[in-house]
């Protein structure tokens, strides 16, 4: 976030923030089979299923703090304290706007009992955080985990920008596949598309489904489309058709000015490719209903 920046002169609102956003967490009604979601930004979801509550990629800056981070275009709908109770905390990978250096100690100590899921090799950033080793779960990519309150997850390995496995075949970047109490959420971290990531996807959404007796539904999709490092508007379509999702949520814009997108180009194709898959653009701090 160096180089020349400048603050901008109107940022983005969140629709709920603070105390109004932490109470409509708390008293969202998820029955089974649905999810109850929240954008907080970038990559960052506050997701609620009927039985758990979980994070994926919390991350929060001082705008006020009068460094580089003060030119971000939208303001955050949460700190770290005003976070409703969470059980779980995912992280996807390194990069600071993911496993957040300021959040994530912070989120420790306002969350006392919520576990870390992230990247086996980025669990000692998450110890020099302070964060207990006995409150991380660490993933190495193709595998997958059971928690409590009813959540199975897989670790998808994310090319952001290519593969990076190291010679245990421990991946840097993730994304997660989550099923619980009837439905699947597809959070796909940063990627590139990669051969073989929709086979990953479509194989560990068959395992979660009814325990590896159902079929490859993937009932909601969070997918990047800045492009860049990352999956573009038109690609992100295309792996919405591929793994024939039937929510569609774009994320990873609107933040930072010089790795951004304007999110009507990816409802233009949607509209004009995917007529079928149901696509919502979010707006920070709005709660969004998928039954």
């Amino acid at each position: 976030m160096g180089g020349d920046w400048a603050v901008p002169e109107n940022r983005t609102t969140p629709v709920l923030s603070g105390e109004q956003l932490r109470n409509e967490v708390e008293n969202a009604h998820v029955g089974r089979g649905e999810v109850a979601v929240w954008w907080l930004t970038q990559a960052s979801w506050l997701v609620k299923f009927r039985t758990t509550t979980i994070l994926i990629d919390p991350w929060w800056r001082d705008l006020d703090a009068g460094d580089s981070w003060g030119k971000l275009l939208g303001e955050f709908p949460l700190t770290p304290e005003q976070h409703p109770k969470v059980d779980f905390i995912f992280c996807t990978h390194w990069h600071d706007d993911h496993i957040c250096p300021v959040a994530l100690p912070r989120l420790a100590k306002a969350q006392p009992h919520a576990k870390f899921i992230a990247p086996i090799r980025s669990r000692q950033m998450l110890i020099d955080m302070g964060i207990p080793r006995g409150r991380i779960h660490s993933m190495r990519g193709n595998d997958s985990g059971q928690l409590n309150h009813g959540l199975s997850f897989f670790a998808i390995p994310a090319a952001h920008e290519e593969l990076d496995k190291d010679i245990s075949n421990a991946h840097l970047y993730l994304g997660y596949l989550l099923r619980c109490d009837g439905i699947t959420v597809f959070h796909m971290g940063d990627s590139r598309p990669y051969p073989g990531w929709v086979g990953n996807i479509q194989r560990a959404a068959k395992m979660l489904n009814f325990n590896g007796g159902g079929d490859s539904t993937v009932d909601l999709a969070f997918l990047c489309i800045n492009g860049n490092d990352n999956l573009s508007h038109t690609e992100a379509v295309d792996l919405a058709l591929s793994i024939d999702a039937a929510v569609v949520i774009p994320m990873h814009y609107g933040m930072d000015p010089g790795n951004t997108v304007d999110p009507q180009l990816f409802v233009d194709e949607m509209e004009a490719r995917a007529p079928d898959i149901t696509h919502v653009v979010a707006n920070p701090g709005e709660l969004l209903h998928i039954s």
